[in-house]
């Protein structure tokens, strides 16, 4: 189907075919946004298509990055990127992005303990791992929401 066809082209070719992209230019995209309704399959393709390509996949619930503790969250994300490298070519797919991808507000994380500048930090720290100076190679990010509405445009 089309779905599979453009899953493929987009994340299993440019990580099982890294040296023929390098050869001819090609710069792969670093991941891919599946939205959707609640109950779309978006979860079970991500699965399928590790499962199809038999690269390594990480399978990571947005919400449970999450710690009570300072610092621990931003260690969480920090965590699931150094194996992601570890163990490459990988996938990492993040279910329910939007509840760490979440748009930030103006002013939003000036509080020293609030909830949103946790959010922010941890947003922060995932910007950081895709974007950073340490380079991610042989690693494509996946992600799924049902609100595309609220993610982050630096995402």
């Amino acid at each position: 189907s089309e779905l599979r066809l453009a899953m493929q082209q987009a994340i299993e070719w440019p990580l099982l075919h890294a040296e023929k992209f390098q050869r001819l230019g090609i710069k792969p995209p670093r991941g891919i946004l599946m939205f959707g309704p609640p109950g779309c399959s978006k979860t079970m393709i991500a699965k399928a298509l590790a499962t199809e390509s038999k690269l390594n996949f990480l399978s990571i619930k947005g919400p449970e990055l999450f710690s009570m503790w300072v610092g621990e969250s931003e260690r969480a994300v920090r965590e699931v990127f150094r194996k992601a490298r570890q163990v490459a070519p990988s996938i990492v797919f993040f279910d329910e992005i939007d509840a760490i991808g979440s748009e930030r507000a103006e002013g939003e994380g000036s509080g020293s303990g609030s909830g949103s500048s946790v959010k922010e930090r941890v947003l922060t720290q995932l910007l950081t791992e895709l974007d950073g100076v340490e380079a991610l190679q042989n690693v494509t990010i996946v992600a799924a929401t049902n609100r595309p509405d609220l993610i982050d445009k630096a995402l």
